[in-house]
């Protein structure tokens, strides 16, 4: 039998033996994780928990929940079954080799098949954001980069280790090629035990169970996410077609790129029990740094999390690329070709998700939150208290979006169970000095239920250094939902409140700065969900009390009337609320923000797709 098919003739298996097996791959994908947070070394991996583990089947399947891990395909389009060994552990980073499912070359894949009585049965998978792999920036992360060579090492699909034993040569070139290699060894070799743990859970579960029976469960856990979408989650969509657009900014951001903002825009197509998602009408490759190789399936799984909301006890795997397709246009920002740069891909990235909940929402406006912004980037080089090269990279959350029933979290961390840096850690690692972190108060769209707030982080450096501030937003805003307000967009002062000021409104590579300068950083606030007039006035007074809006806002967004004890007047915020509804002409589905609607008016930003899925601008 050929170690990349399936028994054909699958065993009767009970209902228990399988949700133990499915239980056992999420452990082990949970206990792999758990490894890679404890025993990294980087602060991106180790506080920011920038990772992912995932596992496969002998066909190369995902079953683990598809959280963001790559794909095995380029062990599988590379070597012939007969080449890998038990023991075998395999590296790449190279977006335009790795078959779709890595897009920047920070996040070194590491990959270890799984062998089973002699039979290759299976994968175990971990990814990291690397400190550093060279380039031509601290970080590795660069706006101006026009071509993946300027971006750091490149490391086609080949073997870290041979039978179990490292290959020295190619770990240590890797590590050579980094201005942190020790961040970079301690990452590595985190993620290596990482698949080690998964091996062995894996084996011990083909120990208990047979073969043949943990092949048919990872093939109904397969077809179970696919029957989740197809019988669940899509009936409650009508069928029909519902597009929408969004952006990334690039004002600014290299010579070669006269575009100021990259739409990004797609069509869901409803039929039947499918869904596809068709990007066509997104824009070209560009010449900065924000291209995505990707594939069909790459996409696929990596937007299913837009239905969470109508399956929530649904794991996601590979089986949803049998419920839903993706349709990718030529040479997009999406479908880029060698050699574009793509270090700064993360905002095109997680931006697809909010894109694909805005097509939902024209369908299903009820079972779609507010648009949230959730990973803001800053980061220094510089030098730690022993003279020492050191980079501190800065990913702060920003606020989730308003939804239905409850408003939006407040300082969301975008990874997959990510979390902003704490000020302790940085204080004690690095040369600065956190003065301030906060909530910015009216950053949360207003809403029936309103946005979350974003992070608010005031920073003092110790020693001279070089900052680069990679970040979106600057220029447009998270969108609210079917009533409800924009969240506040992303705000950088060098400076603040002194005649150095210095106000950033596009992304910085490379900006010298001296001991004593202050670096402040806001993050966008989520989309608000409903109408902000029919939000309860003594929660928006409680909002008031707690900082977390401003009386003026309660006022002009809420029509909320404040009396003096800081209660809302219910006579006078009933009067005040008739007042603003007469002004209004109705309220749009989806709320782009006055950003928008100034760079629409100056003619710098044009919207195809218009706020009721009309042609034209949103209101």
């Amino acid at each position: 039998m050929s170690l990349t098919q399936s028994r054909t003739e699958a065993p009767d298996f009970d209902p228990i033996t399988l949700e133990l097996v499915a239980g056992t791959i999420e452990s082990a994908r949970r206990e792999m994780e758990l490894q890679i947070e404890r025993t990294a070394r980087s602060v991106v991996i180790r506080e920011g928990r920038d990772y992912r583990a995932g596992i496969f089947d002998r066909q190369g399947r995902n079953v683990s929940s598809a959280s963001g891990a790559a794909h095995v395909d380029p062990i599988l389009q590379n070597y012939e079954l007969d080449q890998i060994h038990d023991g075998d552990v395999f590296i790449w980073n190279d977006p335009f080799k790795s078959a779709g499912g890595l897009t920047h070359l920070p996040d070194l894949c590491i990959t270890q098949p799984i062998f089973w009585q002699g039979e290759l049965v299976g994968y175990a998978q971990a990814f990291g954001h690397m400190t550093d792999v060279g380039g031509l920036q601290p970080g590795s992360v660069m706006i101006g980069a026009t071509d993946i060579h300027q971006e750091g090492i490149i490391i086609p699909p080949v073997r870290l280790y041979s039978r179990g034993e490292v290959v020295e040569p190619l770990y240590r070139t890797i590590l050579n090629n980094s201005r942190y290699p020790e961040d970079v060894r301690g990452d590595l070799d985190a993620e290596v035990m990482a698949c080690r743990i998964g091996v062995a859970r894996v084996r011990e579960m083909f120990d208990r169970f047979g073969g043949d029976v943990v092949d048919a469960c990872f093939e109904e856990m397969l077809e179970r996410c696919a029957r989740a979408l197809r019988e669940i989650a899509f009936p409650r969509i009508p069928d029909g077609e519902y597009p929408f657009e969004d952006f990334v900014e690039l004002v600014g951001a290299v010579p070669e790129e006269t575009r100021e903002f990259i739409r990004l825009k797609v069509t869901m197509i409803k039929k039947d029990d499918h869904v596809t998602f068709d990007f066509t009408g997104t824009d070209s490759q560009s010449a900065a740094s924000i291209n995505i190789a990707g594939d069909e399936r790459f996409y696929t799984k990596y937007v299913v999390s837009i239905f969470r909301n109508l399956v929530p006890d649904t794991i996601f795997n590979a089986g949803a690329t049998r419920a839903i397709g993706c349709r990718l246009p030529r040479r997009s920002v999406l479908s880029a070709e060698y050699p574009a740069s793509a270090s700064c891909r993360a905002f095109t990235l997680f931006r697809l998700p909010e894109l694909c909940l805005g097509a939902l929402g024209r369908a299903l406006p009820d079972a779609v939150p507010g648009s949230s912004d959730t990973r803001s980037v800053w980061g220094i080089a510089t030098r730690n208290e022993h003279g020492q090269p050191a980079f501190f990279r800065d990913v702060l959350g920003g606020g989730g979006g308003g939804r239905r029933d409850v408003d939006g979290s407040d300082a969301l961390n975008g990874n997959v169970a990510g979390r902003s840096v704490p000020t302790e850690f940085i204080e004690a690692f690095y040369p600065m000095i956190v003065e301030r972190d906060a909530l910015p108060v009216d950053s949360g769209g207003a809403g029936t239920h309103r946005g979350g707030l974003g992070c608010e982080r005031l920073v003092r450096f110790l020693e001279p250094g070089v900052l680069h501030v990679i970040d979106d937003r600057m220029q447009t805003q998270p969108w609210g939902i079917a009533g409800g307000r924009a969240g506040a967009g992303t705000r950088y002062v060098l400076n603040p409140a002194t005649d150095r000021e210095q106000v950033f409104e596009r992304k910085i590579d490379a900006l010298p700065v001296g001991p004593g300068t202050r670096l402040l950083a806001i993050t966008p606030g989520g989309g608000g969900w409903g109408d902000p007039l029919e939000r309860d006035p003594q929660t928006v007074a409680e909002d008031v009390r707690l900082g977390l809006v401003s009386s003026g806002a309660a006022k002009t967004d809420y029509g909320v009337a404040l009396a003096e004890d800081g209660q809302a007047d219910a006579k006078a915020t009933e009067a005040l609320r008739r007042k603003l509804r007469k002004k209004r002409d109705g309220l749009p589905l989806f709320d782009r923000g006055q950003r928008v609607s100034d760079l629409v008016a100056a003619e710098r930003l044009t919207l195809s797709v218009g706020a009721r899925g009309d042609h034209g601008p949103d209101k």
